[in-house]
């Protein structure tokens, strides 16, 4: 077992996550960055990024990098493993248990800021568990190269699905967008890219009853089953991958519901300064609040602010 203590450990290296421990690190805090996957979160899912300041586009694989990159240069401790389980003890301590390849650690930190993200949602059809990572992937910029030039489907009327649409129009023979309402939740520009691409075609007020595939041979996908919205009309789609894109859940698991910090929904409820009910507990990016805008800069804004508020909660516990 494993244990040291920090002023400040953070719980994600997304751009929140990375925001936050560059502000710590210039306030000289002592700082654990703990993250399962790859830094930079999201951004690693995301093709371009048109809507940074400072950056015209830019990849989002490329921004993480940069992020990271800039973090890394304040020589910031940083751990590729899987939180379990935050408490606080009764010397007012906060215990952060983690996992890697087996084995398990604790870190010990007067403040923590809960960066953790989301994950995607399920479609909950039969056939997706089935072909999970064999035509089903969550992943287009991860996933997309291996079926260039063949027939796709994404699900979704939000963001990450008309950009996955967007990226694999530049692979794929076709992009099949399926959506349960008429309009798509995005601003007017991606839907004009949407409705204008010639290798994107819009299936409107259907939702995926089934994933199909073979087994025997070669495990993979062949085709959709699709219902109107009243269940009555059955179509079938030939598609060789289907990216489902529709919507998020917060990565809130090791909270284990820590005193009612969270909604109902597992997002983590906190103030204008990302402060939770619990002194010294703070949380920030795509974690917190779902019905506000999630964009890169308002996670990196989140960053700023958590960190000067935990700054303010550690000199005030000096104090005492």
């Amino acid at each position: 077992m494993q244990k040291q203590q920090y002023d400040l450990i953070i719980i994600g290296a997304g751009p929140a996550g990375l925001a936050a421990a560059i502000y710590a690190k210039r306030a000289l805090l002592t700082t654990l960055i703990l993250e399962k996957d790859l830094d930079g979160g999201k951004l690693n899912k995301t093709a371009e990024v048109e809507n940074y300041p400072g950056f015209t586009k830019i990849e989002g694989p490329k921004l993480a990098e940069e992020m990271a990159k800039h973090a890394r240069s304040y020589k910031i401790d940083w751990k590729n493993e899987k939180v379990v389980q935050l408490t606080k003890n009764n010397q007012k301590i906060f215990e952060v248990k983690t996992e890697k390849n087996e084995m398990h650690f604790t870190y010990f930190s007067r403040a923590v800021v809960i960066a953790s993200g989301t994950i995607e949602n399920k479609l909950n059809v039969s056939g997706e568990e089935e072909f999970t990572n064999f035509g089903v992937s969550y992943c287009a910029i991860c996933d997309g190269f291996a079926f260039r030039d063949r027939v796709v489907a994404v699900v979704g009327g939000g963001y990450s699905a008309c950009e996955a649409a967007l990226y694999l129009s530049e692979i794929a023979k076709k992009v099949y967008l399926i959506h349960r309402r008429k309009e798509f939740r995005v601003d007017q520009e991606i839907k004009r890219q949407v409705e204008k691409n010639p290798r994107i075609k819009l299936i409107l007020e259907r939702t995926v009853k089934e994933i199909v595939g073979e087994t025997t041979n070669q495990k993979k996908v062949t085709h959709l089953i699709l219902n109107d919205l009243q269940g009555l009309e059955r179509e079938k789609l030939e598609i060789s991958a289907l990216f489902p894109c529709i919507g998020l859940l917060p990565y809130t698991d090791f909270l284990h519901d820590s005193n009612g910090i969270c909604d109902g929904r597992n997002y983590v409820n906190v103030n204008e300064k990302c402060e939770t009910k619990i002194s010294g507990l703070f949380a920030i990016g795509d974690v917190i609040k779902p019905e506000r805008i999630r964009q890169i800069v308002t996670a990196t804004a989140d960053g700023a602010i958590a960190a000067q508020a935990v700054i303010e909660c550690l000199r005030k516990t000096e104090k005492k």
